[in-house]
């Protein structure tokens, strides 16, 4: 489910994870809670703004198909993010399934990487030019085989950061990583072996250029995400307390908790970008946006419309999520919101979606229309009236 985030791309259930690491952080890997003297600001608005759902804006369509290609011939492709003129995802067709980069002028598909027989799958990824992190699905029975893996444009070479197969053979339980990748560093949770009733993980960052691994966290903690200048997690505490934790996204070293995300409420899916941190409550009713060094929080819901919030994306000002069927978007300064015709992908600057042209015979593939869009060109939505 490539560019479907928690695949971009971002699964972020509180839980667990596992392996080694090679380094650590400058300073101890505990999280400051801010000065005592410093009591959390209250920043709950008096309720959250049910999300007006509206057909896709007219100026969208146009704005999207005026960039946009057909998949070559019997090959279906899943978008994860957009890689300088391409969009870069997971193709399958009748002969092979892989990573690929399929040229937005062209339409030319070029094969990156191979997944493993016909069990191989995407279940995240993200890019920051040149780096493409994704994690990999390798058995279609054994959701505990899975291998993370990471990718350089410029010189074209593709490396393993990190599996689930434990040096005796067998597969550590816990929740599949969701990796993220920023400024060469990429970062997830790591599950690792837990004697006791929790799965357990640590949250990890490496230094793509020198492989330096560091350790940020143990325990019960989600994969982490960048938002602003943060690498930020979710994390379950000894009293069963969901809280954020905050390390600086340069150097790995704790950093104090802003006011506004100490008593974060319910987690479950987790986004951040350079301008917004996102979460989703465990009913996936709610999503909480933090403008990233605001004293306040931004609260949304779908008032239970059928679109749950989960595998949460953040380009711009706008919210993308798959809710099981397909993708909406949410304009996070009007609250307007649509559902694409397909399903979408985001990345820093733009989005992908892919549109399925006709239902494939059964066992076969069928071409799909892959568009972008850049997030400056995107049209506020204003499917209400204000």
């Amino acid at each position: 489910m490539a560019g479907k985030r928690g695949a971009a791309v971002l699964l972020l259930a509180i839980t667990v994870g596992s392996a080694a690491c090679t380094g650590s952080p400058p300073q101890p890997a505990t999280i400051s809670p801010g000065k005592a003297s410093s009591p959390p600001v209250s920043t709950a608005p008096p309720g959250p703004v049910a999300v007006c759902f509206g057909a896709m804006p007219a100026g969208w369509t146009p704005a999207l198909h005026a960039h946009s290609v057909i998949s070559p011939a019997g090959t279906y492709f899943g978008p994860g993010g957009i890689l300088g003129g391409a969009a870069i995802g997971q193709f399958n067709s009748a002969t092979e399934s892989g990573i690929g980069l399929l040229d937005m002028t062209t339409g030319r598909l070029t094969t990156i990487a191979r997944l493993p027989g016909p069990g191989g799958g995407i279940g995240a990824m993200e890019v920051d030019p040149p780096w493409v992190v994704w994690e990999e699905l390798d058995s279609q029975t054994n959701l505990n085989d899975w291998t993370i893996h990471v990718w350089n444009q410029r010189t074209g070479t593709a490396r393993l950061l990190a599996t689930s197969r434990l040096s005796n053979g067998t597969y550590v339980n816990g929740q599949q990583p969701e990796p993220v990748v920023r400024n060469g560093v990429a970062a997830w949770a790591q599950p690792v072996p837990s004697l006791d009733r929790h799965n357990k993980a640590q949250v990890r960052a490496v230094d793509l250029a020198t492989g330096t691994v560091f350790t940020l966290d143990t325990g019960r903690v989600s994969s982490p995400v960048f938002a602003g200048p943060y690498l930020v997690w979710g994390k379950i505490d000894s009293a069963g307390r969901n809280l954020l934790r905050v390390a600086d996204a340069e150097n790995f070293r704790p950093a104090a908790i802003p006011a506004a995300l100490r008593d974060p409420g319910s987690l479950l899916y987790l986004a951040g970008s350079r301008q917004y941190l996102a979460w989703s409550s465990a009913d996936l009713n709610t999503l909480t946006v933090w403008p990233v060094g605001a004293d306040r929080l931004l609260r949304f819901t779908q008032s239970n419309s059928g679109r749950p919030f989960q595998f949460l994306e953040l380009t711009g000002h706008f919210v993308l999520w798959y809710t099981g069927v397909g993708s909406s978007v949410l304009d996070l300064r009007t609250g307007n919101g649509f559902d694409m015709a397909g399903s979408g992908a985001a990345s820093a600057d733009a989005i992908t979606v892919q549109e399925q042209l006709k239902q494939p015979p059964k066992g076969s593939f069928a071409s799909v229309r892959v568009s972008t869009l850049a997030t400056a060109a995107m049209p506020a939505i204003r499917t209400c009236s204000q």
